[in-house]
């Protein structure tokens, strides 16, 4: 029953909204006068996703946006050759690539660590330099994001349409539909993250304000929020939840839903997947036990996803014993809370595994149906990562930060 308020905000997300009004756009180039800097944080490992990450930028971005830069934020000590060959790409790259190489001497007051150090250096630069941060906006990036026609018009849409309802933070759809397959098994997987996003995510965004989380990527927000919260969090792993929660301290429901979609990949393995997993585990659990700063009601928000988070592993360990020994249900209501909670996570797989597959022309009743019959298994995986954070957390802070293989 813990999975119970994450059923009923998935539920709400699918009642109240048309998936489809979600993701459909009409084309428009920019019209109005501001910068839109996508920009690429990464370890600079990776060098294969990243060539193909801006190579999908300098696609799309030229056709409709009118004023914008790639920055790829990364460390001083990368393959420099590899980054200033990618402004030779072509003469957009020439124009518009800006690689920015924080110093292994950086460090911020709150001697922020990880990701957070690199955006927040980034921040800093744009401060320095002067920006009007009123009439810029910063598109979040990994490594292996990969734009389409539709990132970049969903962008606009937003900027030209919903910031002007007070909306300047834009969350949208994440799809993991490059390499599907590569490992089956995590394929399978993500397809709850994106039935997340077009459920529950979307409740919280039109809603205005982050409730169960917020993404890294695929997260458009305007440059003055930006300098108002910062990103010197120091040694918090979510620093994109932390970065919401205190949107929503600062700012008066400052979220809209981001039309358009960011295409990413899952991980090759199940042993980064579980990484990838325990990750997110632990900087959520950074700040439950560690910020002081955040309201009462985030940290119970907090506190209650990861119990359901926790408590997958024990309900299926329930189930299948009652599967090979049947005792009687203990009441009407239990069995019917039950059935919600697992229809509602089978619609979940069912609709993220569809808007997966679409990109790459493989949308099939039967994959759809292979996920479902899967779920016994996959989510078994799912069920561990939080347990396997957990009985790691005590010595997490002496690991370095993993960079998932994808």
């Amino acid at each position: 029953m813990a999975y119970l308020p994450v059923a009923i905000a998935s539920g709400l997300g699918f009642l109240k909204y048309n998936s489809k009004e979600a993701i459909v756009l009409e084309r428009r180039v920019q019209k109005e006068d501001y910068k839109v800097i996508l920009q690429i944080t990464t370890r600079g490992f990776n060098t294969d996703a990243i060539e193909r990450s801006v190579r999908s930028i300098l696609y799309w971005a030229p056709k409709y946006l009118k004023d914008y830069e790639i920055w790829i934020v990364t460390e001083d000590d990368v393959d420099k050759k590899f980054f200033e060959r990618l402004k030779e790409l072509n003469d957009e790259a020439k124009k518009k690539i800006r690689t920015i190489y924080v110093p292994r001497s950086y460090k911020t007051p709150n001697n922020t660590k990880y990701k957070a150090r690199a955006l927040n250096y980034a921040l800093e630069l744009r401060l320095r330099e002067k920006y009007n941060l009123n009439k810029t906006w910063i598109y979040a990036m990994d490594e292996e994001s990969i734009v389409g026609e539709d990132t970049i018009i969903g962008i606009i849409d937003f900027i030209e349409n919903k910031s002007k309802n007070g909306k300047l933070i834009g969350q949208g759809l994440i799809v993991y539909s490059n390499f599907w397959g590569k490992n089956i098994l995590t394929s399978l997987e993500d397809s709850i993250r994106t039935g997340d996003d077009i459920s529950r995510f979307r409740f919280q965004a039109e809603y205005g304000e982050v409730i169960v989380g917020a993404h890294g990527s695929h997260s458009l927000y305007r440059a003055d929020l930006e300098a108002k919260i910062g990103w010197d969090f120091g040694e918090v792993r979510a620093e994109d939840a932390l970065f919401g929660v205190l949107a929503n301290k600062y700012f008066s429901k400052p979220y809209g839903w981001l039309k358009g979609k960011l295409y990413e990949q899952s991980p090759f393995s199940v042993i980064d997947f579980l990484k990838q997993r325990r990750r997110w585990f632990w900087g959520k659990l950074d700040i439950l036990l560690n910020r002081k700063d955040i309201d009462l009601k985030y940290k119970a928000l907090f506190a209650i996803g990861l119990i359901s988070w926790l408590s997958a592993l024990p309900s299926q360990i329930i189930t299948y014993v009652n599967l090979l020994h049947p005792t009687p249900s203990p009441n009407l209501l239990a069995a019917g809370l039950f059935g919600f909670n697992l229809g509602t996570l089978i619609y979940i797989y069912w609709i993220g595994c569809k808007l997966n597959l679409q990109p790459i022309e493989k949308d099939s009743i039967w994959i759809k149906t292979l996920n479902i019959l899967a779920i016994p298994v996959i989510s078994i995986t799912e069920g561990l990562a939080p347990w396997y954070a957990l009985l790691t957390y005590r010595n997490s802070k002496k690991m370095a930060f993993e960079v998932i293989k994808k």
